[in-house]
């Protein structure tokens, strides 16, 4: 699942959702491992085709994907601030001022997401007991990997805090590293931030509050040390 008028938060490659046909015994496996990681993590996946004549995506508002196997604009976002504990506190504070969470499911973790994209889609709103958009499973990374996911790596490819690292076999530059990890889109449909997928929705409140009020988020170092001069949110927001 991407913020003074609406803006939108960016979502995560999300784990598996549904139990439904797929082997209990596979899904129990794999449930126990992913609830483990679902502190984090936004995803964002939607497909756009570059053909004769049309100009590569400025934002991702010049994608589409499929949810409930029909093609969805993201434009629907426009002017929105897109980004699960952790989401559904910041969806519930901010909603109201254009923040909203989309997810997209992906299976290239561990086999985390077995099942359909509607199994996967209500394991999400059993799991976090509300409802919001979740798409299509796609793929993030590697030949397969979807048009909108290869666009917010090159906007965003490393995660934040600390340093980035290769994913092995993965291939391509900004690789997705695991579930959950989250990118932050502001209205205009950029991506702004990225962050790791252990890192908790809450640390990173005051970029969605910058994103909203339509400023750039904070220096990645704000993250790991908030107390620095020039870390102060207030402030920043008070700036003309």
């Amino acid at each position: 699942m991407q913020v003074a008028q609406r803006a939108q938060v960016g979502a995560w490659p999300s784990a598996r959702s549904g139990i439904g046909r797929v082997n209990q015994r596979a899904v129990t496996a794999s449930a126990n491992r992913r609830d483990v990681l679902l502190g984090s993590g936004l995803i964002l996946g939607t497909s756009w085709a570059a053909g004769p004549g049309l100009a590569s995506p400025s934002s991702i508002y010049d994608f589409s994907a499929l949810q409930y196997e029909q093609e969805v604009p993201l434009s629907k976002y426009k002017g929105q601030n897109v980004n699960y504990p952790g989401l559904r506190t910041l969806y519930n504070t901010y909603h109201d001022d254009g923040f909203n969470v989309i997810a997209f499911p992906c299976n290239q973790f561990g086999g985390q997401a077995p099942g359909t994209s509607e199994e996967e889609r209500q394991w999400a709103f059993r799991k976090f007991g509300f409802e919001f958009d979740v798409f299509d499973k796609l793929e993030v990374n590697g030949p397969g990997a979807h048009p909108l996911y290869q666009f917010l790596r090159q906007q965003q490819p490393a995660s934040a805090p600390g340093q980035a690292r290769q994913v092995p076999g993965a291939g391509g530059p900004g690789a997705i590293e695991w579930n959950y990890v989250k990118f932050l889109v502001n209205r205009e449909g950029q991506a702004v931030a990225r962050y790791k997928p252990g890192f908790d929705p809450l640390e990173f409140e005051a970029d969605v509050r910058l994103a909203l009020a339509g400023k750039p988020p904070l220096n990645p170092e704000c993250l790991m040390h908030p107390g620095r001069k020039g870390c102060k949110v207030e402030r920043l927001l008070q700036q003309a």
